[in-house]
């Protein structure tokens, strides 16, 4: 969603944007797909597994962790080559460590060519418990994120600003994720036609979304609570599932909700 919006103001300002992720639905001609660019990749969830939960490493661990991160650095030069790109914009591939060898492989592009990148980051590792016990804290410092003078990064909001100064000495740009309200929003297809009878919406009911996922962070709490406060015919929509972050808040918030 956010790599859509920024795409749509990097094209309104005349430049060309191309894509690279282990999954896409971006047109095949601006496309390149690498299947160890995603998270559940299987090598990439096996060396996953075996760096967070632990506070060993093996040495084979480190070994897949190095193949698989070779593996993405030429996919990098070889998606800069086939383009001819001026500048890198990694989407939280370098905050989250849900792929520790494309977060790798992305530093070392960069310390290697000095090439230019815009880190957008959306969420650090220190953000979620599970990360801190890991055997990969080497990994972490190195690349989650880096800190290159050839890299510009990107924050949400102001706390995430000043954590990234703290932790990391990095001073960021605040970007907030917005919703374009200057612009109505596109007609209905035939995806969208039935949404609200899908959705179990009544006509007389307004619809409000929350536009993220069901995580602790995101505050799902205050947007029932704010609903309830409304006192009028309203159904509350949350676009995500928790994802990766498990079901614990999902189930706390439905028992809320009851």
């Amino acid at each position: 969603l956010e790599t859509a919006k920024w795409k749509d103001v990097l094209e309104r300002d005349g430049h060309e944007c191309y894509y690279m992720a282990g999954e896409l639905d971006t047109p095949h001609e601006k496309s390149f797909l690498v299947p160890a660019c995603h998270f559940s990749h299987p090598g990439v969830q096996e060396v996953y597994k075996e760096c967070f939960g632990h506070i060993h490493r093996s040495a084979d661990t480190t070994r897949k962790i190095e193949e698989l991160k070779h593996g993405l650095k030429q996919s990098i030069r070889d998606f800069v080559d086939r383009f001819d790109l001026d500048l890198i914009i990694p989407e939280n591939a370098v905050t989250i460590p849900l792929n520790i060898p494309l977060g790798l492989a992305i530093t070392e592009f960069a310390v290697e060519t000095a090439f230019p990148m815009i880190v957008h980051n959306h969420d650090f590792f220190w953000e979620r418990k599970r990360f801190l016990y890991n055997a990969c804290w080497d990994y972490l410092n190195k690349a989650f994120p880096p800190h290159l003078l050839t890299i510009q990064h990107a924050v949400l909001n102001s706390s995430q600003d000043n954590q990234l100064s703290l932790r990391k000495g990095i001073s960021a740009v605040v970007v907030p994720n917005v919703m374009d309200f200057a612009n109505p929003p596109p007609p209905k297809d035939d995806y969208t036609k039935d949404l609200r009878k899908t959705l179990g919406i009544k006509p007389e009911e307004k619809f409000i979304l929350q536009p993220t996922r069901i995580v602790q962070r995101k505050g799902i709490e205050h947007a029932i609570e704010l609903v309830h406060r409304l006192k009028i015919p309203a159904k509350l929509v949350i676009s995500h599932a928790s994802g990766d972050e498990g079901d614990e808040y999902t189930v706390r918030v439905m028992e809320r909700r009851t």
